[in-house]
């Protein structure tokens, strides 16, 4: 792990540096790997204390800032920040690596009972209309959506019912 600590209108003191490494270190449980984390703190308006970390590794990009009265308190928050980002890729990495002896056993039976069966259906003679009769056949019938060509162009259309509750119109 490479550790950079800068002072930007302050003076970043011995026990400043070691108080920082001690809380850079809780991040070694959570990100395996060469890790770069870059620490800049600095004095606002006001006097607040902030502290700015970036964290960078293989595949990690986190980022977090905070402000207080304290530089401590600061370095504190901003790393309990940085170790629940830290824990949470930790958490998306484990679950999307799955290895797979922690996939259930299925059984030929089992795999051919969950195939799906196709169902190739005929569609209505009716391709030719305008969008307003398309609209119409969308909400008279139980179709999620409707394939059609308008007399002008001959460009197929598809209406269709969006997430938000509306119909769309899309033209290809």
């Amino acid at each position: 792990m490479f550790v950079n600590i800068q002072g930007r209108k302050v003076e970043v003191t011995p026990s400043l540096k070691s108080y920082s490494l001690e809380k850079v270190s809780v991040l070694n449980k959570y990100l395996d790997g060469s890790i770069r984390v870059h620490m800049t703190m600095s004095v606002g308006k006001k006097f607040r204390q902030k502290v700015d970390v970036s964290v960078n590794g293989k595949g990690v990009h986190l980022k977090g800032s905070e402000e207080t009265e304290d530089m401590y308190a600061s370095i504190d928050k901003v790393m309990d920040k940085i170790a629940r980002q830290a824990k949470k890729f930790k958490e998306k990495k484990k679950d999307h690596h799955a290895s797979e002896k922690d996939l259930p056993v299925v059984s030929e039976e089992e795999e051919e009972a969950t195939i799906q069966e196709i169902i190739r259906e005929n569609a209505d003679t009716d391709i030719l209309m305008t969008d307003e009769r398309a609209v119409e056949v969308l909400r008279e019938g139980n179709k999620h959506f409707v394939v059609y060509k308008t007399s002008g162009g001959g460009s197929v259309h598809v209406a269709y019912y969006r997430s938000d509750g509306n119909i769309g119109i899309t033209e290809y």
